[in-house]
């Protein structure tokens, strides 16, 4: 695998974990859409008006398409185009029900290259990592910083309560690979705790 296409998802899935979004309060997490607000739980009119100053919604929201009916109870949503150039791509989408935003999203690293063979590769060890029994499991994530002799790296680890594990280190060397000539690295391991 190219270390820096592992790296650059490393850096992603880093900063999922580490993201910190400005705030309606200090426990209602927000995105920012045009430089307003957009958060979970908000009137769907409301959001809805205010994305209409820089986005579009495709499918429209007349088309009314979270009343379809989809697979597993999943609400259907819309995504979100910047209005001026729709062909710049996607900043987002938007998930409506009952009249309330229920969930929105953004792209983390629009950098990276999302059909990138080592990329999809590394994505999916990670799947199958998670992978357990059941559908649903409670994780602990946990962020620290590590000093090496050698280099610097940021360990997330994601635990299990049956004592599995998986740890994602993404750090930068000191001085390049003898054999890459490349600083930055990422690992993933699975532990047992």
């Amino acid at each position: 695998m190219q270390m820096r296409t592992s790296g650059l998802l490393g850096f992603v899935l880093l900063q999922c974990c580490l993201v910190s979004s400005q705030a309606v309060s200090p426990r209602t997490p927000a995105f920012f859409f045009g430089g307003r607000q957009v958060y979970v739980g908000m009137a769907q009119q409301e959001a809805v008006a205010l994305l209409s100053h820089c986005c579009v919604l495709l499918p429209p929201v007349e088309s009314e398409v979270e009343k379809r009916p989809a697979p597993n109870g999943k609400v259907l949503g819309h995504m979100i185009l910047p209005k001026e150039e729709p062909s710049q791509g996607i900043l987002g989408a938007i998930f409506f029900s009952g009249g309330r935003v229920v969930r929105v999203t953004r792209p983390l690293a629009k950098e990276v290259d999302t059909w990138n063979e080592d990329v999809v590769g590394f994505a999916r060890a990670i799947k199958r990592s998670l992978s357990s029994d059941t559908d649903t499991a409670t994780v602990v994530v946990s962020v620290r910083h590590e000093h090496l002799s050698n280099a610097e790296s940021d360990v997330v680890s994601f635990s299990f309560p049956d004592g599995r594990g998986i740890q994602l280190q993404v750090g930068t060397l000191d001085k390049p690979d003898a054999n890459t000539g490349k600083r930055d690295f990422v690992t993933l391991d699975e532990a047992l705790e």
